[in-house]
């Protein structure tokens, strides 16, 4: 089976322009969105719910940010990391669903490493100093979800990622 990480670098080696890569990343930006609020609508645990629907606003506005950015608007450059305290809603148990929940998570937290990857690599490709800063901004913002869920796990099963 084939490195994940090492696939996305060979997808990116395939594409030719710039725009090309915007396109992909809207793709990934649009299926998270809708796996993020199918997800928010199935959770019986009202932190899970919220933070799904956290995400899925998250990756709304990356998708919108990233139009803009192809479309030659360097404002969009500009990405926001601002977090809504989930601590009071982490204290909750998680339904006896958990298992199922904790998977969800799992993938959850294995989509945005991913997404991470791919604008980090995307930022090593950019061709213009906005562009690096561009993607390396979007990057973090993922690297931010990322640890927003790792802290959900940690709460669900007493169990942090290496992060």
């Amino acid at each position: 089976m084939k490195d994940v990480l090492q696939e996305i670098s060979e997808q990116l080696d395939k594409l030719d322009t710039l725009e090309e890569a915007i396109d992909v990343a809207i793709k990934l930006e649009e299926d998270g969105r809708e796996y993020y609020l199918e997800k928010s609508g199935s959770m019986p645990n009202p932190a899970a719910r919220e933070m799904y629907a956290f995400l899925a606003g998250e990756e709304k506005k990356h998708a919108d940010m990233l139009r803009k950015f192809k479309n030659g608007d360097t404002s969009a450059a500009h990405v926001e990391h601002l977090f809504p305290d989930f601590t009071p809603s982490l204290t909750q148990e998680f339904s006896d669903k958990k298992l199922e929940e904790i998977g969800i998570l799992l993938a959850a937290l294995r989509f945005e490493y991913k997404s991470e990857y791919f604008y980090m690599e995307l930022g090593k490709r950019a061709t213009e100093p906005e562009q690096k800063e561009f993607f390396d901004r979007i990057a973090a913002a993922e690297r931010g979800h990322y640890r927003l869920i790792d802290e959900m796990l940690q709460a669900a099963t007493e169990f942090r990622m290496q992060t």
